[in-house]
C-alpha cells in the first residue's frame, strides 16, 4: 500500500488558560494525555469527537518524528476534526 491521505492527517493542538496565555502545537502525529480518573487517552488524526476531563500533568506528543512532554494543568479536552483543544482555569 502507497501513503494515503490518512498518513499525512496531523493534529492540532491548542492549550488555552484562563489565568496565563496558551500553547499551540501543529503536524502532531500521536497525543497522550493524563485523564482526570488516572488513565491515559492516546489520539492520533481521525479520532473521534470527544469531550473528557484531564488531569494536571504530563502531555505527551510525537511531532515531526521526535517523542516530546510539555506540563500542563487539568481541565476540559476536546477534539473534532483533527482540532485538540484543552482548557484550563489556571
Amino acid at each position: 500500500m502507497g501513503s494515503s491521505d490518512e498518513d499525512k492527517r496531523k493534529l492540532t493542538v491548542e492549550v488555552l488558560s484562563l489565568g496565563s496565555g496558551g500553547l499551540r502545537l501543529e503536524n502532531i502525529s500521536a497525543l497522550q494525555v493524563l485523564l482526570a480518573d488516572g488513565s491515559w487517552l492516546g489520539l492520533r488524526p481521525g479520532h473521534a469527537p470527544l469531550i473528557t476531563a484531564t488531569a494536571d500533568g504530563e502531555l505527551k506528543y510525537r511531532q515531526d518524528g521526535y517523542e516530546q512532554i510539555v506540563q500542563v494543568k487539568g481541565g476540559i479536552l476536546t477534539i473534532s476534526n483533527d482540532l485538540v483543544s484543552i482548557l484550563t482555569t489556571h
